[in-house]
């Protein structure tokens, strides 16, 4: 983990203070990758994170993040570079409440005894980036796995479970 990042960080003096954390950090080192998008774990994920003061909730952070993904195309299996880039505002809360509270283009994020975990809060925004079906632009899918279109459908048929009961009928 990058050394300018803590593990955890008390919010109040976080938020008081206006702390800063920015540099850089390997997408290896966040736990909730989904591997199997993912081609290479060595990309560098450069991040800024500001805290301040909020009126209405606990605090505020702004999260920013630059970095450069070889994501797996989930129609054609090749590697393609994706490209992250985020500017997020988030507000802290406690309570359900204060979900209500925050501005529009404010995403909640849950505090715990007044602790944040800047990793977490990073890897949040990570995961919420990566595409749930990463497609390469102009991928095609191998014609081999796909059904032809030109054909009719062939019926099969198929054996009626109840004609042995109609049989038996018609013997009485």
């Amino acid at each position: 983990m990058a050394k300018s990042l803590p593990d955890s960080i008390e919010l109040n003096a976080a938020v008081r203070k206006e702390y800063r954390l920015h540099g850089v950090l390997l997408l290896s080192e966040l736990d909730r990758m989904p591997s199997e998008l993912i081609s290479s774990q060595e990309a560098e994920i450069n991040y800024d994170i500001q805290f301040k003061h909020s009126k209405t909730v606990l605090g505020e952070a702004t999260i920013q993040i630059q970095a450069m993904l070889e994501l797996i195309c989930q129609r054609s299996l090749d590697t393609f570079e994706f490209e992250l880039k985020s500017n997020n505002t988030i507000g802290f809360i406690s309570e359900l409440e204060d979900e209500a509270k925050l501005e529009a283009h404010v995403s909640p994020s849950w505090v715990v005894d007044m602790l944040v975990d800047p990793k977490a809060l990073l890897e949040d925004e990570v995961l919420l980036l990566i595409p749930d079906i990463p497609l390469k632009p102009g991928a095609r899918l191998n014609s081999q796995y796909l059904a032809d279109q030109d054909s009719e459908p062939v019926a099969e048929e198929t054996e009626n479970p109840f004609a042995a009961l109609k049989e038996l009928k018609t013997k009485d």
